[in-house]
C-alpha cells in the first residue's frame, strides 16, 4: 500500500487574475481549511499550487472525498516527495505504481535550480525501465506526474478533477431565491461556482414557519452546503402576498410575485451586505421567464440579478441536478409557491402595469409583514 507525503491542489482559473491572485488564494486556502477543519490540515502555499499535510492517513483520505466539492479547485491528488535527485525521483515513484500498470511520464520542473531538467528526468525512468515495477508507454492514458519544485519533488499517478471557477467568497455574496424545485438549486451551484458565498431566501406555503424549516427544503440545503459550509437560510411564509392579490387577475400573479420575491431579497440584501439576487430563471421556459415579464418584474429592483441558468434547457438542468446530488429532493411532492398554476399567465407585462398592481395591493405594507413574520437560520 503506498503511503503518501500530502495532497497537491492545483488551482488552474486563478493563475488569471494577475495582481489581485493572492487574494483569491487566500479565501481558497481559508475556505479549504473550513471544509477539512475536522481532518487537521496544514495548508502550505508553494506558489502555484497548495501542499497540504495531515497528521495520519485516515484523515488524508477523508480530506480527499472533501476536496471534490471546493470551488476554486482545478485538480488534486495525493503525492509522495521526494528529494531532487534523479535516484530518489525513481525510487519513490517505483513505490506508486505496480507491475501491472502502464504509465507516461509527465516531468515539470517549477524550479530551475536542478543540475537536470524535464527531459533528462524521462530519460533517466527509460534509462531505468528494466529494473523499476512499471511499464513505460507515452501513449498511456494514464500519467506519472512529477513536478520538481524548490522544496521536493512531488510524485503522483493520481489527478482527480475539482470543480474549477472561483473559491466561495471571492465574488461577494448573493441572496439565492431557493424553491423545492429543480432549477434553483442548480442556479446555487453555479452561483457557488463563480465565487458567490450564498444566503438562501425560500417563500413557502405552510402557515408557520417551522413547517418549511423541517421540510424536504433542510435536505436540499444540506446537500448544498457542500460547497459551502455556510448555511444561513431565510424562512418567508407567501400568505400575506396572497392574501394582499386576491383581487388581481390570476394571469398577472406570476409576474407580481416575481416582484414581491425581489423586493423581500432586496431588503435581506441589505441586511446581509449582499451584492446580487440570484434566481433559477432559464429564458422561456415558463410565462414568468420571457424576456417582458423577467424585464417587468425586475423593474425598480436596485441590486443586478444573476440568472446562472439563462441559457440551459431543462434536460441540462436536470442533468446536472442529477449530478449535484439534488434531483431526487426536488422531485419530491412539496407544495412550492413559485410555481403557481394559471391557466392563461401573461407573458408580455409591462413595467408600469405591474407597478400599478403592486402599489394598488398595498405589497409594500405586504413586505413589511412578511418580513417580520421571516426566520432565520445560520
Amino acid at each position: 500500500m503506498v503511503k503518501y507525503d500530502a495532497v497537491v491542489v492545483h488551482y488552474g482559473e486563478l493563475w488569471l487574475k494577475g495582481r489581485n491572485r493572492g487574494i483569491f488564494i487566500k479565501r481558497l486556502i481559508e475556505n479549504i481549511k473550513t471544509a477539512l477543519d475536522d481532518c487537521e490540515p496544514k495548508v502550505v502555499d508553494e506558489r502555484d499550487r497548495l501542499l497540504i499535510h495531515f497528521s495520519n492517513e485516515k484523515n488524508m483520505d477523508k480530506a480527499v472525498e472533501k476536496l471534490r466539492y471546493i470551488p476554486g479547485i482545478s485538480w488534486f491528488g495525493r503525492v509522495m516527495i521526494s528529494k531532487n535527485s534523479l535516484g530518489q525521483i525513481t525510487k519513490a515513484a517505483n513505490k506508486t505504481l505496480t507491475k501491472k500498470e502502464t504509465v507516461r511520464i509527465v516531468a515539470n520542473r517549477s524550479y530551475k535550480g536542478t543540475s537536470f531538467n524535464s527531459y533528462e528526468i524521462v530519460s533517466e525512468f527509460i534509462r531505468k525501465s528494466k529494473s523499476i515495477n512499471f511499464k513505460i508507454d507515452k501513449s498511456s492514458k494514464k500519467e506519472l506526474l512529477i513536478n520538481v519544485t524548490r522544496n521536493g519533488t512531488l510524485i503522483s499517478s493520481e489527478k482527480i478533477n475539482g470543480i474549477g471557477g472561483l473559491p466561495v467568497g471571492s465574488s461577494g455574496k448573493a441572496i439565492v431565491l431557493l424553491s423545492g424545485g429543480i432549477d434553483s438549486p442548480v442556479a446555487s451551484f453555479y452561483a457557488m461556482k463563480r465565487g458567490l458565498d450564498v444566503v438562501y431566501l425560500h417563500m413557502h406555503a405552510f402557515d408557520n414557519n417551522k413547517s418549511a424549516e423541517e421540510s424536504k427544503m433542510k435536505n436540499l440545503i444540506d446537500v448544498l452546503s457542500r460547497y459551502n459550509q455556510k448555511k444561513s437560510v431565510y424562512y418567508a411564509p407567501s400568505y400575506v402576498f396572497q392574501s394582499a392579490t386576491m383581487k388581481v387577475q390570476r394571469r398577472h400573479e406570476l409576474v407580481l410575485f416575481r416582484r414581491f420575491l425581489y423586493e423581500l431579497a432586496t431588503e435581506i440584501a441589505r441586511k446581509e451586505h449582499a451584492n446580487a439576487i440570484v434566481t433559477g430563471e432559464s429564458l422561456g421556459q415558463v410565462a414568468s421567464q420571457t424576456i417582458g415579464n423577467m424585464t417587468a418584474s425586475q423593474h425598480g429592483i436596485g441590486y443586478i440579478i444573476l440568472r446562472p441558468l439563462t441559457g440551459f434547457d431543462k434536460k441540462e438542468i436536470i442533468e446536472q441536478a442529477k449530478a449535484l446530488g439534488t434531483y431526487g429532493i426536488s422531485i419530491k411532492k412539496y407544495k412550492d409557491v413559485c410555481s403557481i398554476g394559471v391557466s392563461n399567465p401573461s407573458t408580455n407585462m409591462n413595467a408600469k402595469l405591474v407597478s400599478e398592481l403592486y402599489r394598488d395591493c398595498k405589497l409594500d405594507e405586504a413586505l413589511k409583514r412578511t418580513i417580520g413574520l421571516a426566520s432565520h437560520i445560520g
